[in-house]
């Protein structure tokens, strides 16, 4: 049963509360009451500790986590006013205040990106009620609610309006000692149930790929003719993956070969174990505990056969002599080496203009893409051996031996950078112009 938890004012809870008897499928509602967004700053890390989802009573506080908490992966929505509410809650008073004017009443919840409700399509220029801002961008700031209650009092000062129409459900006591009464506009459970139902397909869809299946494949560097070298190396690295887990409190499931070790667990874990793709967890425990190296290649796919197939792909990517890791992702982008403060992504999908340069340069398709995603990374053309050693993670000899080909086959022109320290020959710097080609 997903677990979600909603954040409101004292003020918003009576209305917030109609969660519990709405028609929709079950789950487990809890409710955090905070006195401001400061209050709100200081409990929002602790209160979403083990929740599915969360809710909060309006856009205010919703708008002011998203600026503030921007790592948070956790789906996240709020309860919102929709035309039909405004409009409801609009007639309604109409019809009970037959001076009303439009001209004079102010709505705080109106702005460009809600397209003020529409409120443009039926009124006139000269009878466009006032709105406390153009953006969305205002409702972030931590003292809104001093700033809003400070227009409406600005406004009723000022003698510009007949009526205030708000979404704060506590801007009533804000208002009280200047003798305002707003007119709350709430959502209507029709509307609460289209967010809590969107609320809970975002979370399905969390929960669907947390149990991806990823498929690590682990390679050693062996000598066939030595029987006791590769036992001994298989028996150490069984070992080592079922400390790893023991120690992290995971379970895996391992397929072993005769060369090579399959890992498999879920993309939650994987998540963990790599440090949301940016690290490796498992490349630094085997590098502790083996006396060999070994490549690890994570595959991520829509089946364990498609993950098993970049996972492969991925180990294959390895190419230094330490242990390291790649990752192959199910829209084929190769991440590696992970915890490499100089790691690449690589685009590996087919592109026909690669397929025809590769032809032309006698070059792998995914050489060129690597290079690509170097010039990227160093966001120039000019590159040098040190470079796509460091990023491909190859001997300065071996990308030496890349930019000469390019070169030959007319894909790089050579120059000289000189060196900012006095000792030492000018660096070879290759400029690479593939869209010339």
């Amino acid at each position: 049963m997903p677990r979600i938890r909603i954040f409101t004012t004292k003020n918003s809870l009576k209305w917030v509360k109609n969660v519990e008897i709405l028609n929709i499928e079950k789950c487990n509602f809890e409710f955090t009451i905070y006195d401001s967004l400061s209050h709100l700053h200081e409990i929002f890390s602790e209160k979403i500790q083990q929740v599915d989802g969360i809710l909060f009573s309006g856009q205010i506080p919703y708008f002011y986590i998203q600026h503030h908490f921007k790592d948070i992966n956790i789906p996240m929505l709020h309860f919102d006013v929709t035309q039909e509410d405004f409009y409801r809650t609009l007639s309604e008073y109409i019809y009970k205040h037959k001076d009303f004017q439009m001209k004079r009443c102010l709505v705080d919840f109106l702005y460009e990106e809600n397209n003020y409700l529409d409120i443009h399509e039926w009124t006139t220029k000269d009878d466009i009620p006032y709105f406390f801002d153009a953006s969305i961008q205002a409702y972030a700031d931590i003292n809104v609610y001093e700033k809003m209650r400070d227009f409406h009092v600005k406004m009723w000062e000022q003698n510009k309006v007949d009526v205030s129409m708000t979404r704060l459900g506590n801007l009533h006591e804000l208002l009280e000692p200047y003798g305002i009464k707003p007119l709350l506009v709430v959502p209507s459970e029709r509307s609460m149930i289209m967010i809590i139902e969107t609320l809970l397909k975002e979370i399905q869809l969390i929960q669907l790929i947390e149990n991806q299946v990823v498929i690590a494949h682990l390679k050693m560097s062996i000598n066939r003719d030595n029987v006791a070298d590769l036992e001994y190396r298989q028996l150490s690295i069984n070992k080592a993956i079922l400390d790893f887990g023991k120690n992290n409190h995971m379970s895996f499931i391992i397929h072993r070969n005769v060369f090579y070790y399959e890992v498999i667990t879920n993309y939650s874990d994987f998540k963990i174990i790599t440090n949301e793709m940016k690290s490796c967890q498992l490349a630094s425990f085997l590098t502790e505990e083996l006396q060999f190296p070994v490549h690890i290649g994570w595959g991520v796919g829509n089946s364990i056969q498609e993950a098993q197939l970049n996972a492969e792909k991925a180990s294959q990517m390895c190419a230094a002599l330490e242990t390291e890791s790649y990752i192959l992702s199910e829209e084929e982008t190769l991440i590696g080496p992970l915890g490499d403060k100089d790691w690449i992504k690589v685009n590996t999908q087919y592109d026909l203009g690669i397929e025809k340069l590769s032809v032309k340069l006698n070059t792998s398709p995914l050489q060129i893409q690597k290079i690509i995603a170097v010039m990227d990374r160093l966001q120039s053309n000019m590159i040098a051996s040190e470079d796509l050693s460091v990023h491909l993670g190859i001997t300065p000899r071996a990308a030496n031996r890349i930019l000469k080909k390019l070169e030959e086959h007319g894909a790089a022109t050579v120059s000289t950078q000189i060196q900012k320290k006095l000792r030492g020959r000018p660096k070879k710097v290759y400029q690479i112009h593939f869209d010339e080609l």
